[in-house]
């Protein structure tokens, strides 16, 4: 029969504390569970044996020693007992991710303010990952897992509907924003830079720009729209950037241009490594930005790379049509 457990025992000498402290802190990665005193316990999974088996070199390599034994079962404890050992472990992780995921909504009988929702977001983020990273240690699943992920999916809906003096409209008539001043922080980055050349191409083609220095109050005149910005009607909602907000408002369903906002979102929220074709595009913007110090000049550069990805999109969406 096939072994059900691994199990591990390592000392390492009392002198090298920051070896030892090193050494518990990637057994823990592992996701194994104490046993007893200097005792270990994992699943036997292939992927763990090769953890541990790693863990004792680097265990003898300190002058330390290290043993693993693979067992079909532990006398004195049933499998379920010993699965609980581990659900001991990570549940309370999926409990602390829910309690602050919830603490992210604001009361029910409050606005939520456009910076939030983008604070919040960000959060959100950085909590799925967070919650990954247990799932990857959750080797027998007691439901925390699933009652976590429903919870950000919740509140993840709720950002995207946020509770605000004027709900997002879809589908908005883009004469009625021709010829606008459009309004948003100097020096734009990838969201701004790609909802610009968004506005001019397909929702305003006689849009003008303006920039705001940090800290210039904004002082908005009749006719000037701002984006990407707090105060603004189209800037991050949700998960959504403003390059899809603008696109979900103004009814944009061109795939070429999906593919264009799966690009510049993995720029601006940048979680992990980045798609080929959107490490090159990050590579041009930092560079063009290093070059250029005028914003609309900037602008207008910028226009050419959005442009001909646009393009390129677009001619191999038309080639894989039947």
């Amino acid at each position: 029969m096939k072994n059900k457990w691994i199990l591990f025992s390592y000392s390492i000498p009392a002198t090298n504390a920051k070896a030892r402290m090193r050494t518990w802190r990637r057994i823990s990665a592992t996701g194994a569970a104490q046993l007893k005193t200097g005792l270990q316990i994992l699943p036997h999974r292939d992927e763990l044996m090769e953890s541990i088996t790693w863990l004792i070199g680097e265990v003898n390599s300190l002058g330390g020693e290290a043993v693993a034994l693979q067992c079909l079962q532990v006398e004195g404890m049933s499998d379920q007992q010993i699965e609980a050992l581990f659900q001991a472990q990570v549940d309370p992780e999926f409990e602390q991710i829910q309690l602050e995921a919830k603490a992210l909504l604001p009361t029910a009988d409050t606005f939520w303010p456009d910076g939030d929702i983008k604070e919040a977001s960000t959060a959100l983020r950085k909590l799925r990952k967070r919650c990954e990273a247990v799932r990857e240690r959750d080797f027998f699943p007691s439901g925390a897992a699933a009652k976590t992920l429903k919870v950000l999916d919740t509140i993840s809906e709720r950002l995207r509907r946020p509770e605000r003096g004027v709900l997002a409209v879809a589908n908005l008539e883009r004469s009625h924003y021709h010829g606008r001043i459009w309004v948003t922080r100097a020096r734009p980055y990838v969201d701004r830079l790609g909802s610009a050349w968004l506005i001019q191409r397909f929702i305003d083609p006689q849009a003008r720009f303006r920039f705001l220095l940090t800290g210039q109050t904004a002082n908005l005149e009749q006719g000037e729209l701002p984006f990407d910005m707090a105060m603004g009607e189209f800037t991050h909602q949700g998960e959504l950037i403003t390059f899809e907000v603008l696109m979900r408002d103004f009814a944009l369903r061109d795939p070429a241009l999906g593919k264009l906002s799966e690009l510049v979102k993995a720029i601006d929220v940048q979680e992990g490594a980045l798609p080929d074709d959107a490490a090159l595009l990050k590579i041009l913007l930092d560079g063009l930005i290093t070059l250029v110090g005028d914003d609309h000049q900037l602008l207008e550069k910028a226009r050419l790379f959005f442009d001909a990805l646009h393009a390129g999109y677009a001619k191999n969406f038309q080639g894989a049509a039947p």
